[in-house]
């Protein structure tokens, strides 16, 4: 009786942790949320040419003055999606896009973008 009893409590146990490991639902954001995470990613810098402290992001941000982000000075692209930078929050002003695996060395090089971005979206 004892070893029944084991057994069966084995059993559930490994349900469960079966269970706890597969996404409640297959179509759901579970299943879909982070291969789209690995799809978009692009790493900013606050001064020109790759230099001074970088920020990775995997979503789009409307507003990057209040995540602290004042000046940016450069980006590189290592995501699979596009990234468009504006000027201003908000995704307005002035922009330009990186395509996935580019890099922009110099926002200033881009017009309306001399001091930084304000928002960043993938498409």
């Amino acid at each position: 009786m004892r070893i029944s009893h084991l057994a069966a409590v084995g059993a559930a146990a490994a349900a469960l942790t079966l269970a706890s490991a597969l996404p409640a639902s297959a179509d759901g954001p579970a299943a879909a949320g982070p291969l789209k995470a690995d799809r978009a990613k692009v790493v900013v810098f606050e001064q020109p040419k790759f230099k001074g402290k970088r920020t990775t992001f995997t979503h789009s941000v409307p507003n990057l003055p209040a995540l602290g982000l004042d000046d940016i000075g450069s980006a590189k692209n290592t995501g699979k999606r596009t990234v468009t930078f504006y000027r201003h929050i908000n995704y307005s002003g002035a922009k330009f896009s990186l395509g996935p695996g580019k890099a922009e060395p110099h926002f200033g090089d881009h017009s309306g973008m001399s001091s930084g971005a304000g928002s960043l979206h993938f498409h």
